[in-house]
């Protein structure tokens, strides 16, 4: 019994003593990164945790590159004493994001972020998430108002990643919205937008980017999204790469359920032409699903932005830039 009462003590003491070497280690592992990084500036910092975990709190933290800057009153970085290669940030209510003809001020009630890295010398990224509740992004007099957010990435490969970004319960702000549609053909409320992509970028996302030139996007592919409003989902799939001059090449599944309710409201903004309307109707109702009459679906073939469905030219995507 008392040599299991001394291995206890020494298993404490060693444990403790663990926190307190790494909390130093921790503690000039900061200072290095403020002092030699000009893009981050940071007021004060502190560290807690013990012993099973390692809380630093940034005072007062700036970001700054390529002309935009980040500013928070702090943010809080969270890991386990036993699990480092996890991180979890948590954010202050009020953020600022400011740059060249911009000025954009964002409340949440809570957001916080979760950070996973592969264990290595390397330390790549292997998985992040971002979650948000009751936010509010002020910008040149205009307030838009987002009651979820939800964005993730994933690793797929050493240089290839999924992205998913989802808004639940979006509110543009309801003067822009008067000024673009006055007479309320559009709603005021999106109950879902989600936007997916893969993203290829030129070198590996490790520790190495830390004072270092950002990546390069090699490749960008869309591989779905989804909208939605009170009588209408509009859900896409398929890949649509991003070429050279901005323009989207590939494959372009859609579902549209409430089908009617949206061609009447392009009727209504004066997008559907009277004289093609019938013709139109026709067509749609051809491509109707046979299980459920309020449900569209359809496929496009896209390249260089030009949409077709079978040798009928659609329309065209605007390039991206």
């Amino acid at each position: 019994m008392r040599t299991l009462a001394v291995l206890a003590i020494v298993a404490v003491l060693g444990w403790c003593g663990y926190w307190f070497v790494g909390a130093r280690a921790l503690d000039h592992a900061i200072v290095t990164a403020i002092d030699g990084i000009p893009e981050i500036d940071v007021a004060d910092h502190a560290i807690q945790g013990f012993p099973n975990r390692f809380d630093v709190t940034l005072t007062e933290p700036r970001v700054a590159a390529h002309g935009v800057q980040w500013s928070a009153p702090f943010v809080q970085l969270f890991a386990l004493s036993y699990r480092l290669n996890h991180l979890i940030a948590v954010f202050a209510h009020d953020q600022r994001i400011i740059g060249p003809g911009l000025d954009v001020a964002i409340h949440s009630e809570d957001l916080r972020a979760s950070v996973v890295l592969e264990a290595g010398l390397s330390l790549p990224l292997d998985r992040m998430s971002l979650v948000g509740q009751s936010l509010a992004l002020s910008a040149a007099g205009e307030t838009h108002r987002i009651e979820g957010l939800r964005a993730a990435s994933r690793r797929l490969s050493e240089r290839e990643h999924d992205l998913a970004l989802v808004l639940e319960n979006t509110f543009p702000d309801p003067a822009l919205m008067d000024r673009l549609d006055p007479q309320a053909i559009w709603p005021r409320r999106f109950d879902v937008l989600r936007l997916a992509a893969e993203v290829e970028v030129d070198r590996p996302l490790d520790r190495t980017l830390v004072g270092g030139p950002p990546p390069r996007v090699q490749r960008l592919t869309f591989t779905g999204a989804r909208i939605a409003w009170e009588g209408t989902d509009i859900v896409a799939s398929g890949r649509l790469t991003v070429g050279a001059l901005g323009t989207l090449s590939g494959d372009l599944d859609l579902t549209v359920t409430g089908w009617r309710a949206l061609m009447q409201s392009l009727r209504d903004a004066g997008l559907m032409p009277a004289e093609h309307d019938t013709l139109i109707t026709m067509a749609m109702q051809g491509l109707v699903n046979a299980d459920d009459p309020n449900r569209l679906e359809a496929g496009f073939a896209v390249v260089d932005g030009v949409v077709s469905m079978g040798p009928i030219v659609i329309g065209r995507i605007p390039a991206l830039f």
